[in-house]
């Protein structure tokens, strides 16, 4: 009889932790989990949202802008389909043992293409969210677009500085004219 005792302690003790893992599971897939529409940082967000906050549209600013964005994301979306196409044959070629310069070249030279086209699309759809913005707007949109670039305009010279300088270009303006 000890022995049905025993196995039915560690039948028990057993059931017991399969519950617990059973609960850790769950937990970990219920909290530890990020949901799926959850937008993450970086990739991929609602930039009529992200514009709308930013920028303070009104309602009517946020149709336009919607539609903006959609006429952008239709025009777009093939070029960079053909970006990727483009820079995945140029890579193939490159990886040869025996690569073909000039035919590298010409795929170099569609890549720039493309991405030039890209360019102008980003152009015409800045162009097109300007037409929609005030003034104030306008200028917090040019501060995105230029975070967006990678190339924050602080100052009006090309240089890290405020633009404060006194226009002694190589010091030769701070010389003193010791000749007179």
């Amino acid at each position: 009889m000890n022995i049905f005792n025993n196995n039915r302690s560690i039948f028990w003790i057993l059931i017991f932790l399969v519950l617990i893992n059973i609960t850790a599971l769950a937990t970990y897939f219920i909290y530890m989990r990020k949901p799926a529409s959850e937008p993450v940082p970086g990739s991929g967000f609602k930039h009529g949202i992200a514009l709308k906050q930013e920028l303070s549209l009104t309602s009517g600013q946020s149709l336009k802008v919607n539609e903006i964005n959609a006429t952008y994301k239709a025009s777009s979306e093939p070029i960079v389909a053909a970006i990727k196409e483009k820079k995945a044959v140029l890579l193939e070629e490159l990886s040869k043992v025996n690569t073909d310069i000039s035919l590298v070249a010409k795929l170099a030279d569609d890549v720039v293409m493309e991405q030039k086209k890209l360019q102008i699309a980003n152009i015409k759809q800045f162009l097109d969210l300007k037409k929609v913005c005030t003034p104030e707007q306008t200028q917090k949109l040019s501060q995105i677009y230029s975070e967006l670039y990678g190339c924050e305009n602080k100052g009006m010279g090309r240089g890290q500085g405020n633009g404060q300088g006194k226009g002694m270009r190589y010091r030769y303006g701070q010389q003193k004219d010791t000749l007179r």
